[in-house]
């Protein structure tokens, strides 16, 4: 493997080698934390539909249960 592998920061190319300052780090900590919480809240958005079509489901299903024994 070679030595001088380089990583991608904040959409710039660095060598391995080479130490990143305090506040590089902490810029590039604090902008991968928006895009966590980002991600966090388009989960949780997520989830909520996923929990709401589920109760629909719930609801149509007894309906539906409903009906069929209301017909026997």
């Amino acid at each position: 493997m070679r030595g001088d592998v380089k990583s991608k920061l904040n959409g710039v190319y660095l060598d391995s080698n080479r130490h990143l300052t305090f506040e590089q780090q902490d810029k590039a900590i604090k902008k991968q934390l928006k895009v966590i919480e980002k991600l966090q809240k388009r989960v949780k958005t997520e989830q909520q539909r996923k929990n709401q079509l589920a109760s629909q489901l719930k609801e149509l299903t007894q309906q539906q249960n409903t009906k069929e024994e209301m017909n026997r």
